[in-house]
């Protein structure tokens, strides 16, 4: 990670050589290779040391693999005796077995679970057994003068297991890859500087930090609640959640869980999402929990309510969930092993277990408040499941096990019954449509494929078949959503949780999204996710980036339907994105949280979840495709998150409304849910006044107007402004309807215009100077963003305290492509291109101007130029954060 030790380097130090490399003493801390080993007998295997050696500290590491154990033993000195701690930089990955012995004592086993600083140093990039971490082993005794270490490697695999360093040390020590103490890397190429932050003390002298926007303590006036279209705090005051993911807390320690609360308390947040099961899958009982996670999440969730941070509860996700013999669900033999793509919402062993789990979270009292956390107030949002619907790809009945699938057959039989009078008569509507698996007699009907029942599939289908899918959709559909509102019904009343539920956030084959999302009409709250970049391919190219895949950089500078944060809200409901993120590897990241801030606040949008995070520290990633702790997004936080929740930019006009029923959304004369590029959009189709209750397609700039609405209400009025004023398709701007957002995607840049908040994004240079009401901002970057708040509450032309937030392009030092294949996917440091940029503010004669270091601490004053009352200040080619006062 990328935070430095909490003291300075103190060069006083002795340098004591052993073996080939050396032992670095320094004051308090003593620095050994893994490659100065007195004695060794570890196996080299030539795979397995096919490392990049640049990640290594002195540029080697000492590994064992092979069919004997190995054993390294090291001698240091000590300059005094007493009590240090040690860390290790070892490999975590594939089950290491890994003990260590302290002069002549006992051995000690290796816990891995607590690991900080995890990187890929496999030469190919390949996410296999090649990785490095370091792990605090804790206190030790060390005597002055001379001491021994023995490490003894002995896993299951190969005797697998590789040291890079170690280090006794009697200071605070905060892992930075293979730098020392104290270190930083200093690597930086022409136009690039190193981002390498300073330690985060949480000081009060911190120019920026936003930890007032929070709460004293997160539901401290009660339960959250969802009040029609918004959120409401327990004392009725609105509220609007600037949130990021991160996984449930099973590998962090109770240090690492306190940090990262007050890390995300001061970059603005208000709402994380803590996603992962804790169920045990090693059990023979699948009820069975992990007490050790519980009492984790317990702990994490206290530690962000005394941050004023409320949490979303997300534990059951089906991609974690493999069918086992011992789960017990009836006639699964044919898919054990293999994913539970929709049991959740049919399957009655299934729900059972489900409803085990989520008792024992909800009403286990927590030993750090004294509360089940059905009675924490700081609770905001329970999410029923994950990503998995029936109206997706993923939907087949063949693959669901021989019981699941009978039973799911049944019930539809039982449905079509219901409707028809007798399944025989429901046969005889449809007569040219008859499915293997149909049976009266058993009361079972089969079912169309998902294809079929998608835009893409419904129209190729015969007349019969068109009615029978229409059918089986509209029993999916009511199948689901009962499914939703029993478990809603089941949390409240049966485990007394009274926060906000949400259903899922799913998407569905084309032509089905609005009847995914009709079916969590039934809760409290409504969820999406939504993920934005260009082409990645390759190996594990899903969730990895390696060397050798094809990437493209993506910019939606110019091409505003492309964007994943386009809403078509169902009225009567806050709405969330609960994951957005731009996707890694890709130049254009700057642009990504102003745009999400900027449209989330004129679409209404009511919570928003940045995808994701670790554990609060800075990240030196270069193998994900969706690190948020980085300067790019992270380090985006503050003006995003006070210009969102603060409410700088006026909500949009409902510039559509279209009024449908259920009964023509569930047979599929208005499930269509268009956000998003809609590659068939004519501009001819595009509703006019009056013609709005048709559910047609419709303009996607629409989105950048104001809100658009679907609504099931009869007797809702429809709605269909003249776009006409606010879209110029011949000069390529949208306005919004408030006039505070212009984006201009013919020349590929956006400006945000409202009293206390003035901004751009995009390509800047071409942009030339852009004059906003209070700020002209002119920058040389091709590319970047440059965001100027209020950090007071006032205006920006009598605020006493502005922001200026800026940023241009990360990348990993020594990324390298060509021709849109990665050859180096990079190491630490994290690298930013020079800001070239200035800002000229108006009133500005009194402005004094500083720069802040990457925690929001002042670094050094900056001389405003004075002309005609207004000040121009020249922003710090290696800053993120400037601060203005009057």
């Amino acid at each position: 990670m990328l935070i430095h030790f909490i003291r300075r380097f103190l060069l006083c130090g002795l340098l004591l050589a052993l073996a080939n490399v050396p032992v670095f003493a320094v004051a308090d801390f003593i620095w050994i290779e893994g490659e100065s080993a007195t004695s060794s007998s570890m196996k080299v295997n030539s795979w397995y040391v096919s490392v990049n050696k640049p990640e290594l500290s002195g540029g080697d590491f000492i590994s064992n693999f092979g069919p004997e154990e190995g054993l390294a033993n090291y001698q240091f000195n000590a300059a005094q005796a007493g009590s240090y701690t040690l860390w290790i930089r070892a490999n975590p990955v594939g089950d290491p077995k890994l003990d260590y012995q302290l002069n002549g004592g006992a051995w000690t086993p290796v816990d891995f679970t607590i690991k900080s600083d995890l990187v890929n140093i496999a030469s190919n990039s390949k996410p296999d057994l090649r990785f490095l971490a370091w792990i605090n082993l804790g206190p030790v005794n060390l005597t002055a003068g001379a001491n021994t270490i023995a490490f003894k490697f002995h896993s299951a695999n190969n005797n697998h297991g590789s040291l890079d360093c170690f280090v006794f040390t009697q200071a605070s020590f905060t892992p930075n890859g293979a730098v020392k103490p104290g270190q930083k890397l200093g690597t930086d190429e022409p136009g690039w500087w190193a981002f390498e932050p300073g330690p985060e003390s949480f000081g009060k002298e911190a120019v920026l930090d936003l930890r007032s926007l929070n709460e004293d303590e997160a539901g401290q006036s009660g339960f959250v609640q969802a009040d029609g279209d918004f959120f409401k705090l327990g004392n009725g005051q609105p509220v609007r959640f600037w949130g990021v993911n991160t996984g449930a807390p099973t590998d962090l320690s109770k240090d690492q869980m306190d940090f990262m609360a007050a890390r995300f308390a001061k970059l603005g947040i208000n709402m994380v999402r803590v996603q992962g099961a804790l169920f045990d899958r090693n059990a023979n009982d699948p009820t069975q929990m992990n007490a050790a996670h519980l009492d984790k999440l317990f702990y994490l969730i206290n530690a962000l309510k005394k941050q004023g941070i409320y949490v979303s509860l997300s534990n059951y996700f089906s991609l974690g969930f493999q069918v086992k013999a011992s789960d017990g669900i009836p006639g699964t033999d044919d898919i054990i092993g293999k994913t539970a793509f929709g049991l959740l919402i049919f399957e009655p062993r299934m729900q059972e277990i489900y409803k085990s789990w989520i008792k024992q979270t909800l009403t286990t009292k927590s030993p750090y408040s004294g509360k089940t956390l059905a009675e924490e107030t700081s609770i905001g949002l329970f999410e029923i499941q994950n990503e998995d619907s029936l109206f997706f790809w993923t939907f087949n009945p063949q693959n669901m096990g021989k019981g699941p699938r009978t039973l799911l057959e049944t019930k539809f039989g039982t449905w079509l019954a219901t409707k028809y009078g007798s399944l025989d008569k429901a046969f005889a509507v449809w007569p040219e449509a008859k499915q293997p698996d149909d049976s009266a007699v058993d009361s079972r009907a089969g079912f169309n494929t998902i294809y079929e029942m998608s835009s893409a599939g419904f129209p190729k289908q015969s007349p019969d078949r068109q009615k029978r899918i229409a059918d089986q959709v509209h029993f999916l559909a009511d199948l689901q959503h009962d499914f939703y509102v029993d478990m809603k019904k089941y949390i409240r009343d049966d485990l007394g949780a009274k926060w906000p539920i949400s259903a899922s956030n799913w998407m569905a084959a084309p032509g089905l999204g609005f009847i995914e999302r009709y079916t969590y009409s039934g809760v409290d709250v409504i969820d999406k996710h939504g993920y934005f970049g260009g082409k990645h391919e390759g190996d594990g190219a899903g969730w990895s980036i390696r060397n050798g895949h094809t990437y493209e950089d993506k910019t939606a500078m110019y091409n505003p339907e492309t964007v994943p944060f386009q809403y078509v809200r169902l009225p009567g409901h806050p709405h969330i994105q609960s994951e957005i993120a731009w996707n890694k590897p890709n130049r254009y990241v700057a642009e990504a949280e102003l745009l999400i801030s900027t449209y989330a606040s004129l679409e209404g949008i009511d919570g928003i979840y940045l995808f994701a995070a670790g554990s609060g520290d800075w990240v030196n990633s270069v193998g994900s495709d969706w690190p948020y702790m980085m300067p790019g997004e992270i380090g985006q936080s503050p003006a995003n998150a006070l210009q969102y929740r603060r409410g700088d930019l006026k909500p949009g006009d409902t510039v559509l409304r279209q009024v449908t029923t259920v009964d023509d959304l569930l047979s599929l004369k208005s499930a269509t849910l268009l956000e998003g590029k809609n590659d068939d959009f004519r501009i001819s189709e595009a509703p006019k006044a009056g013609q709005a209750d048709q559910v047609a397609s419709f303009d996607p700039f629409s989105f950048f107007v104001g809100r658009v609405e679907r609504t099931l209400d009869p007797k809702a009025e429809p709605v269909a402004i003249d776009l006409s004023k606010y879209i110029d398709r011949d000069k390529k701007i949208i306005t919004s309807s408030t006039g505070e957002i212009v984006w201009n995607y013919g020349q590929g840049f956006l400006t945000v215009n409202s009293p206390r908040s003035q901004a751009v994004t995009g390509f800047l240079a071409k942009a030339g100077p852009i004059k906003l009401g209070d700020v002209t901002i002119e920058s040389n970057n091709e590319y970047g963003t440059i965001h100027v708040i209020s950090l007071d509450d006032q205006p920006l032309a009598t605020s006493k305290k502005i922001l200026i937030q800026a940023f241009t392009e990360e990348k990993m030092y020594g990324f390298k492509a060509a021709n849109g294949v990665i050859q180096d996917i990079g190491r630490p440091p994290i690298t930013v291109r020079d800001i070239d940029a200035k800002v000229t503010v108006a009133n500005g004669t009194a402005i004094k101007a500083a720069s802040l270091d990457e925690q929001g601490y002042t670094k050094a004053d900056l001389q405003p130029q004075i002309t005609n009352g207004s000040a121009t200040i020249i922003l710090p080619k290696d800053g993120l954060y400037t601060v203005l006062t009057r």
